[in-house]
């Protein structure tokens, strides 16, 4: 069976090779700068437009269930399909990239890695934080700001926090964030 780190290299590698621009995000991107965890999935942001689809169904090839239907379905609404690695049943999600401020700047600030075993694009660890936070407000989950405090224990003297707090309270996290940074005692001038 197929190690997780090779089905992520085979999936990045067909979105270098389909020209779709992505960026690694959710755990994965979390264990970059902070604690891994276990997880069946990957999470990918992806710049897809409808006429790239079957490029991105060629280029994942016959080891990979790929519904285009779905990746149609996903594109249209701005939302995710999957794409499911058939010899070890890991599976990728697609994130649709949104059309808002906080995901353009996201993604124009993704970072360049060579993590799981080939080169890729990761979400940075500031929106990586901002994004565990969203998502736990959206949906309550200890998983969600474990993440945030591996990557606040792992590399706050290295964040921009400036970055941080201007987005945590357009965001409507800042209370959280500003507890959790209390929490794993990383102040900006340490």
């Amino acid at each position: 069976m197929a190690a997780f780190s090779e089905v992520i290299s085979s999936v990045l590698g067909a979105l270098e090779r389909a020209g779709i621009p992505y960026m690694v995000v959710g755990s994965f991107a979390a264990a970059l700068y902070g604690v891994t965890r276990t997880t069946h999935d990957v999470d990918i942001v992806v710049a897809l437009s409808q006429d790239a689809i079957p490029e991105l169904a060629r280029a994942l090839g016959e080891g990979f269930y790929f519904d285009e239907g779905a990746a149609r379905e996903a594109v249209a609404r701005s939302d995710m399909f999957n794409g499911l690695h058939v010899e070890s049943g890991l599976k990728a999600d697609f994130w649709i990239l949104r059309d808002d401020a906080f995901s353009r700047t996201q993604f124009e600030r993704r970072r360049q890695t060579n993590a799981w075993g080939t080169g890729g694009y990761a979400a940075s660890a500031e929106d990586t934080i901002l994004s565990k936070l969203l998502w736990h407000k959206m949906t309550p989950s200890d998983r969600q700001l474990a993440d945030v405090r591996g990557i606040l224990r792992m590399g706050g003297k290295g964040l921009d926090f400036d970055y941080l707090r201007r987005w945590a309270r357009e965001l409507g996290v800042e209370d959280l964030l500003n507890e959790l940074i209390e929490e794993t005692q990383w102040q900006e001038d340490r």
